[in-house]
């Protein structure tokens, strides 16, 4: 199985925050061929956090589980990638609203930084792995990933950056700059887009999204890359 990003192997290092325009753009695979580049690219040691963990229960498969099946199927050895939870609730839906019916308390955003920064002081890289879209409350104080990165720029890595995951279909060049102007205003530098599903036969509404993404600059000016495309299905020829 290739990588569909390898061409953004020497850009993610450090911390590189994962996250999309909405929920199912395809973040979890996106953040398996970030971590599959990065290994490329020289980082040996690779963590994957993933801060809330929704829709799951007990032991239950969540989403760094799949990134290291999508990772070991695509031949990356099992010493080189660790992944671990923030905190697992059972509900598939936002945070707050599931950490309320399962009837406990949200970590902090300074917690989720702390293990970030000793996931980091032991590897070369660490993809952070968000919930939904760039504005999905975390932590039940009204704080989005986007604070999240603020909070990891100050603490943890003064160069950490975002990855947008975006849907390739109608509807996503509206929801594209949204999420970019959000995370701009925010002062969240972005690394690029990568377009989370892409179709075995792409029409032309899917192309010429494609082409417009490309285009797309931050609000000082700054070109925000299309780091790449995933494959609709990447992986499930290896049973996933």
């Amino acid at each position: 199985m290739g990588n569909p990003l390898a061409r953004a192997a020497g850009m993610v290092r450090g911390v590189v925050v994962v996250t999309g325009t909405d929920t199912d753009v395809g973040k979890t695979y996106a953040t398996a061929a970030l971590a599959l580049a990065g290994y490329s690219a020289g980082r040996r040691r690779v963590a994957v956090y993933k801060p809330v963990q929704t829709g799951v229960v007990g032991g239950d498969s969540g989403d760094v589980d799949d990134v290291a099946r999508l990772c070991a199927a695509a031949g990356l050895p099992g010493g080189a990638l660790t992944t671990h939870e923030g905190q697992r609730l059972s509900e598939p839906m936002a945070p707050p609203p599931a950490a309320d019916l399962d009837g406990v308390a949200l970590l902090s955003l300074d917690d989720h930084a702390e293990r970030i920064a000793a996931l980091l002081h032991e590897h070369d890289l660490v993809l952070v792995e968000g919930s939904g879209g760039v504005l999905v409350e975390l932590d039940g104080e009204g704080h989005n990933i986007a604070d999240l990165t603020q909070i990891i720029r100050r603490a943890v890595d003064p160069h950490v950056h975002v990855v947008l995951v975006v849907r390739s279909g109608l509807g996503t060049l509206n929801h594209t700059l949204l999420s970019l102007e959000a995370l701009c205003r925010r002062g969240v530098r972005v690394l690029g887009t990568v377009l989370g599903s892409w179709p075995a036969d792409p029409q032309p509404l899917h192309e010429t999204n494609r082409n417009y993404i490309r285009t797309i600059h931050a609000q000082d000016g700054t070109n925000i890359p299309l780091l790449g495309a995933v494959p609709q299905g990447w992986g499930a020829a290896d049973g996933m």
